[in-house]
């Protein structure tokens, strides 16, 4: 189909759309939509979005919240200082001391790895580097002119 055919062919469905009379809505459906509008104005303010509320209510919500945030802080360093926090903490460690030993061998193989590859020359992992992205904008490359390819073959049939 050439660009002049599918021209006309857009003008011609375009034209018949707009001949075509306007749907009307399902009897009820107006009625339910005004009272849905109607039941969601008469709600009271705090059951409503929090961009629907007061000023001075949101203000003293927020003023709340960060009373409350600040107080739980407060607590929570305030417990962690304290003996039983200490004694729960040794309790603890001693139940997961597996953990220590994972987080050892991690460590070790992090420094093995740090070791092994501050050993290969900085030349070598750019060249790497340089390869890998090279690899990269090959295969896109191959996929657009695949792609055109095939796009221009389904064009012309």
């Amino acid at each position: 189909m050439n660009p002049n055919e599918s021209q006309k062919l857009e003008t011609a469905v375009h034209a018949l759309l707009r001949r075509m009379p306007d749907r009307r809505a399902p009897s009820g459906l107006e009625g339910r939509v005004l009272a849905e509008i109607a039941r969601r104005a008469a709600l009271p303010w705090w059951r409503k979005s929090f961009a629907h509320w007061p000023s001075s209510m949101r203000l003293v919500f927020v003023a709340g919240s960060a009373l409350a945030g600040f107080a739980a802080v407060t607590v929570l360093v305030a417990l962690a200082g304290s003996q039983g926090a200490h004694q729960l903490g040794n309790a603890l460690s001693n139940s997961f001391a597996w953990l220590i030993l994972a987080r050892d061998v991690i460590s070790s193989f992090d420094g093995r790895v740090r070791q092994l590859i501050s050993a290969v020359p900085p030349l070598w992992l750019y060249g790497g580097v340089a390869a890998v992205a090279v690899g990269y904008a090959t295969l896109a490359a191959i996929g657009a002119a695949t792609y055109r390819a095939v796009s221009f073959a389904r064009q012309t049939s």
